[in-house]
């Protein structure tokens, strides 16, 4: 599962990298270094990208001399894998995102105080630059929607539940949704690029201690507590409920033009997981039938025809890494399979062209 709450996300990745730090090349191509110098953004036409976080060890054997957070585009148009930056692994969860449009990699790193913040890395000039000071954790970075804005979902310092917060770039200012919601907590957020509206999976901490509470009791699988889809104007920042699940916890989220791709489970930690394709207007949800096993980081395509996800093809093949599933004919094309390190996270974003 991705998160039961944001420090139980960071503590299962510590564990995850400790059991498979082996981890992602894609054998399908060659990787190209990114030259500082020659990256150009100028365009009006957009194409899609991958941007992925890969961990590894920094001299490939252990953790003696450390551990990097490897920054990897792959040109979903082209098919190139491009590494883009090394940087410091010192988070409580390493994520990373390269916006190519701003020539720039956000991601999570240390602060001064306990807990992380968000940093920016030019990739032209490899200048970093703390951007925040107030936060303690961040599971998640969307870093090109509307009007120079950053959406995150963070926790504050000294706070518990997960925010959805929006970071002026150019003020560096912070504009948190729901500030004075001590309950409500946020377990994974989405951007449409058609509707340059935001979408939260949010529920209840209180709900979900109270059944925490009964699990224990009872010695039977955890049910989750009642999760929400929200819609997020980027303007005024009203929020619409999309849709309420009874009881069942909703994985993450993908959001595409009047569509949502959610991955969901009856119990906490468990399997099966399933898939369903909301309507965004409507609330109706409809499920499929996929093979895959993918609990995080779903992305519908441009076209509609498929989407990206991190995990495992499935039909007996486990090896894990980021694939592309076709909708229309059901194959599964692997993208960057873990072979040296373990892929943390990955994000489709667009990048202007000329």
């Amino acid at each position: 599962m991705k998160k039961k709450s944001s420090i139980t996300k960071f503590i299962s990745v510590i564990i995850t990298l400790l059991l498979f730090v082996a981890g992602c090349s894609s054998e399908k191509q060659p990787v190209e270094e990114v030259n500082p110098t020659e990256v150009q953004t100028i365009g009006t036409q957009t194409h899609e990208y991958l941007s992925i976080t890969n961990t590894e060890y920094v001299n490939g054997t252990d953790t003696n001399d450390g551990m990097i957070m490897r920054v990897y585009t792959y040109d979903i148009q082209n098919k190139a894998l491009t590494k883009m930056a090394d940087l410091p692994y010192n988070s409580q969860y390493p994520l990373t995102v390269a916006s190519l449009a701003e020539d720039t990699i956000y991601y999570s790193g240390a602060g001064k105080d306990k807990g992380d913040e968000l940093f920016s890395y030019d990739i032209k000039t490899q200048n970093i630059q703390q951007l925040s000071s107030d936060l303690f954790a961040i599971n998640s970075i969307i870093p090109d929607t509307v009007d120079h804005t950053l959406v995150m979902a963070a926790v504050k310092k000294g706070e518990r539940p997960v925010k959805v917060i929006f970071f002026d770039k150019e003020t560096q200012e912070m504009t948190i949704l729901n500030d004075d919601d001590s309950d409500t907590t946020t377990w994974d957020i989405s951007y449409d690029p058609e509707t340059s509206k935001s979408y939260a999976i949010q529920y209840s901490e209180e709900e979900q201690y109270n059944h925490m509470e009964e699990s224990n009791k009872t010695q039977t699988p955890m049910v989750p507590p009642n999760h929400t889809i929200i819609e997020i104007d980027p303007i005024s920042k009203q929020t619409r409920k999309v849709i309420e699940l009874h009881e069942e916890q909703i994985l993450t989220l993908s959001t595409r033009g009047d569509e949502i791709l959610i991955a969901t489970a009856k119990h906490i930690n468990k399997y099966p997981i399933k898939y369903s394709i909301v309507n965004i207007k409507t609330g109706q949800r409809k499920e499929i039938d996929l093979p895959i096993k993918a609990s995080s980081e779903l992305f519908l395509s441009k076209d509609g025809n498929g989407f990206y996800f991190l995990g495992e093809k499935g039909n007996g093949n486990n090896e894990r890494g980021i694939y592309y599933y076709d909708l229309k004919t059901q194959e599964v094309e692997g993208i960057f399979l873990q072979k040296e390190g373990f892929i943390n996270n990955f994000m489709l974003l667009s990048n202007p062209i000329n």
